[in-house]
C-alpha cells in the first residue's frame, strides 16, 4: 500500500500566509503520518494562475489525483482545509473526488473543521485558546459567507458560544449573506463595552482580511465599527497560525482513515 493525503484549500496568494498556515499544517501531517506522501492542492483557478505568473505552480485536486495515480499511490485521502462544508467543499472537492475513484484502491473524502454536532464544542475551545481576549473587550469572528447559499454552520456556532456565555460574535464578510454587520452590531451594542477585537474565522488571512476586515476603506468592518463608537483592534493572523487549530484537521484525517 502506497498512501498519500491531500490538503486541499482554497488557496493563499501571499507568502506569509502559504507559509505560516498551510506549509505549517504540511509539516504538521508529516510528522502525523510518516509513511504517507502528504501534498496541497489549490481549489482556486485564480489563485493558481497568480501564483504560477510568480513561478510558482501549485496543483489543483484533479492535477494532484492524476499525479498521485501515476505515481502508483493506492490509498489517498483527499483532506479539506475549509471551515464549512460549503459551495467549495461540495463543488470542488465532493464534485471532483468520483471521477477519480478507480484509480485508487482507496479514495477518501475527509470532513471540513465544522461538520458535525461534536465539532462545535471542540473547535470552539481551540478558538478561545488561540485568540486572546483581554477582559472587558468582545471578539467578533468573522467567516467568509457566501453570496449564493446561505450555510447554518455560523448560527449554529453563535448557538454554541451564546451557551457557553463567551463574549464572542460571529459575522460573515460576504455581504449578502449573514451573520451580516447589523446583526453583529446589535449583539455589540447590547454588551455595552467598547473594546472590540476583529478576527478572521479563516484558515488563512488573505485579501478578505486586509480588505473587508480591518481596511481603511469606509465599508470595512473595522471602519464601521469605529463609526458606531467601539475601539477596535484587527487580528490579522488567520487560525492557520495556529498549532491547536491545526490539529483539528490532523483529528480529522485519523477519522477519516479508520473509516476508510
Amino acid at each position: 500500500m502506497k498512501q498519500a493525503i491531500v490538503l486541499t484549500s482554497f488557496g493563499a496568494m501571499g507568502d506569509d500566509s502559504r507559509k505560516l498556515c498551510l506549509d505549517a499544517l504540511e509539516a504538521d501531517f508529516r510528522a502525523e503520518f510518516p509513511g504517507a506522501v502528504i501534498v496541497q492542492a489549490f481549489t482556486s483557478k485564480f489563485i493558481r494562475a497568480a501564483l504560477e505568473k510568480r513561478g510558482l505552480h501549485r496543483d489543483s485536486l484533479e492535477e494532484a489525483l492524476e499525479r498521485l495515480a501515476k505515481e502508483d499511490v493506492t490509498h489517498v485521502l483527499v483532506q479539506p482545509t475549509y471551515m464549512t462544508p460549503g459551495e467549495e467543499y461540495e463543488k470542488k472537492v465532493l464534485d471532483v473526488v468520483p471521477v477519480y475513484t478507480a484509480r485508487y484502491e482507496a479514495l477518501t473524502v475527509g470532513e471540513p473543521a465544522f461538520f458535525e454536532e461534536a465539532d462545535y464544542m471542540r473547535n470552539l475551545i481551540a478558538l478561545c485558546r488561540s485568540i486572546f481576549v483581554p477582559r472587558d473587550a468582545e471578539l467578533v469572528l468573522l467567516g467568509h459567507g457566501s453570496p449564493h447559499r446561505h450555510n447554518p454552520v455560523y448560527e449554529r456556532l453563535q448557538a454554541e458560544i451564546d451557551a457557553q456565555q463567551l463574549p464572542i460574535h460571529v459575522g460573515v464578510l460576504e455581504s449578502t449573506d449573514t451573520p451580516d454587520f447589523p446583526m453583529v452590531l446589535k449583539r455589540l451594542q447590547k454588551r455595552q463595552v467598547r473594546e472590540v477585537l476583529l478576527a478572521p474565522l479563516l484558515l488563512t488571512s488573505g485579501m478578505h482580511v486586509a480588505r473587508d476586515m480591518a481596511g481603511e476603506g469606509e465599508a470595512s468592518w473595522k471602519a464601521r465599527l469605529e463609526k458606531a463608537g467601539f475601539s477596535v483592534t484587527p487580528i490579522l493572523e488567520g487560525l492557520g497560525e495556529s498549532p491547536l487549530f491545526r490539529q483539528i484537521y490532523i483529528e480529522k484525517a485519523r477519522k477519516a482513515l479508520r473509516t476508510e
